[in-house]
């Protein structure tokens, strides 16, 4: 090795990686190459089986309050979840760190709904799909984030103003709805009751996927972006934008409910268009573009 590669004072300064450096960059390149793949395949799968849903009569069989909720979420899944999927993907990949958190949590919502189709249906054509959409959704997503370079993250989204502000609001829907579960959860307990006109099995795995995965993630991303952490605009970000694409999900889902004459079903019910609003603002906050401050 030559003195100038270390001398400060010499021309051409370069200062040699450490294998454990190098080692981490390389394993972090692997992660994110796999989690690319992972996500286009994720979207030719999440095309295949929302069309599917949509217009294979009787493919789902779990009764019309469930049938109509899927049917919903497919036609969200198919027009607005895979072009933001696919998009973010391809911005991300030309070094867009806000389209990373968008891509993250479009991974999020895959992980979600999948859960529904592949552990809340019975037997039907689309199974196979469903499991290798929840899959390779769950390996995407771990992959997608131990790949992203957190300085780089941070950087883009120092100028955010409103970060606490939106890190309050995931907080605290992550907060009331866990609370909600918890207490209709221990009124079953202890009376038997539960939500009335929703069926129980419905009820079960929401209940199950909510307080195991959705509220915590609510909860932590809200936090961490509260307390303006790397991590925080990350995640906060991601699941802004997840929770906003979901809310319309819903509110297709019960447009559809209520076109089928589903008991208790309401169409643009003033709390869901409400909700709707609030996470798109939030995702619209974290990821509207800010002039870079001059020096001086």
């Amino acid at each position: 090795m030559e003195m100038n590669d270390l001398d400060p004072t010499g021309p051409g300064l370069r200062i040699p990686a450490s294998p454990e450096v190098l080692a981490h960059t390389g394993r972090a390149r692997t992660a994110n190459r796999a989690a690319s793949v992972l996500s286009v395949a994720i979207a030719g799968v999440m095309m295949a089986a929302s069309a599917i849903g949509l217009f294979v009569p009787d493919l789902y069989e779990e009764g019309a309050w469930a049938r109509e909720a899927l049917r919903g979420g497919d036609l969200v899944t198919l027009v607005l979840a895979v072009p933001l999927l696919v998009g973010s993907l391809w911005l991300a990949a030309r070094g867009s760190p806000r389209a990373r958190a968008v891509w993250i949590g479009m991974l999020v919502y895959a992980v979600y709904t999948s859960a529904f189709s592949a552990l809340g249906t019975t037997f039907n054509d689309a199974f196979l799909l469903h499991i290798a959409l929840l899959s390779m959704s769950i390996f995407a997503l771990a992959c997608a984030i131990v790949s992203t370079d957190l300085v780089a993250t941070s950087k883009a989204f120092r100028e955010v103003r409103g970060a606490r502000w939106v890190g309050l609001f995931l907080a605290i829907v992550g907060g009331a709805q866990g609370a909600l579960w918890v207490i209709v959860i221990t009124r079953n307990a202890l009376t038997g009751e539960l939500i009335a006109d929703v069926p129980a099995a419905g009820q079960h795995l929401v209940f199950a996927l909510d307080l195991a995965f959705l509220v915590p993630s609510l909860v932590l991303s809200g936090v961490l972006l509260f307390r303006r952490l790397p991590l925080g605009f990350l995640l906060g970000t991601a699941m802004a934008s997840m929770g906003a694409v979901y809310q319309v999900n819903m509110s297709v889902a019960a447009v559809f409910q209520d076109r089928a004459d589903v008991v208790g079903a309401t169409a643009f019910a003033p709390e869901s268009v409400g909700l709707t609003i609030s996470f798109a603002v939030a995702a619209l906050v974290m990821l509207a573009p800010r002039k870079e401050r001059l020096p001086g």
